[in-house]
């Protein structure tokens, strides 16, 4: 009944260059200055974290382990964006790449800014179901996840330039003939060659994904959405499909949700705990680290989680 009242022509507004080209840059601008902060991180990691430092202190057992990447999402917070080149850099320094993915999810939707921002969001809307529901459903589907990435194999998760280190040694052969030819401050410049390194790396894909959630978001007619996010099956559908296209960050994501006033808790609470998981900017920005094929795997991965989860909330 729901899907039928609506012609699949009504589905859309059509294609608005200036809506479009708005939207674009307001993903984008939101999300470089996190990934240049990520960058920066990430150069920092390089220069004054040994690896053997980072292994003594990973727990052996691997759930032990997916435990305490969880418990450093929440308090090592980081933004989606942000936290990719600090992943990638963790990953080439030999931490277990189930136990980095599983950081990577974390850290966007357990730290205390993101759950702060949604306790203001819905002040005046049970602050206090919203954040625990999306910290326990949150937590439950990261644990969920990175107990299923201790059973992959790493080749079967990195690119193959990530797993033989040819970018990084590319970058490092650049930084041994600056040294060669006498530059000074050999540290500054190792770092600030990891931050250029790590943030155009990332860029292009934030730029690709941006571009691609502009078109959608733009071209969907949100009206449709309303009675649909009343249903006990549909709405957590339509909360996970809708936080997916319009890419927003972590730390603000609740005040958008909290104006659709006719979603249910079940809907809102998927909404809010697919997002930062997996969205379209996401998509480009996994492939820079991740095969393809592994984050189809994991987008379905995520998408079921956290579907199963709020679908049975809505049916409780």
């Amino acid at each position: 009944m729901l899907l039928a009242a609506a012609t699949p022509a009504s589905w859309f507004t059509g294609f608005s260059l200036p809506d479009v080209t708005l939207s674009f840059f307001a993903i984008l601008l939101e999300g470089a200055p996190f990934l240049l902060l990520g960058a920066i991180a990430s150069g920092l990691v390089d220069l004054f974290l040994p690896p053997q430092l980072l292994r003594r202190f990973l727990p052996k057992s691997k759930a032990k382990g997916v435990l305490a990447a969880i418990a450093a999402g929440f308090f090592f917070p980081l933004c989606e964006c942000g936290a990719m080149p600090v992943i990638s850099r963790l990953v080439r320094k030999g931490i277990p790449t189930s136990i980095a993915t599983t950081y990577l999810l974390a850290t966007p939707l357990l730290n205390p800014l993101t759950l702060l921002s949604t306790w203001l969001a819905f002040r005046s809307q049970d602050p206090w179901l919203m954040v625990g529901l999306r910290l326990g459903f949150g937590t439950v589907v990261v644990f969920f996840i990175g107990i299923w990435l201790t059973q992959q194999r790493p080749e079967k998760m990195l690119r193959p330039e990530v797993l033989t280190g040819e970018a990084e040694g590319a970058a490092d052969a650049l930084v041994n003939v600056n040294l060669r030819l006498g530059a000074p401050l050999p540290t500054l410049q190792r770092f600030c060659a990891t931050v250029t390194r790590d943030f155009l790396g990332v860029l292009i894909f934030l730029v690709i994904g941006a571009a691609f959630a502009a078109v959608f978001s733009t071209g969907i007619n949100r009206a449709i959405l309303d009675p649909i996010g009343q249903s006990t099956l549909f709405g957590p559908l339509a909360g996970i499909g809708l936080a997916q296209v319009l890419c927003l960050c972590s730390t603000t994501d609740a005040f958008i949700i909290a104006t659709f006033a006719t979603f249910s808790v079940a809907a809102k609470i998927a909404f809010l705990v697919a997002g930062p998981l997996f969205d379209l900017k996401l998509f480009w920005l996994y492939q820079s680290l991740y095969q393809r094929q592994f984050v189809v795997t994991l987008w379905a991965m995520i998408t079921g989680a956290t579907l199963l989860l709020t679908v049975f909330y809505g049916f409780h």
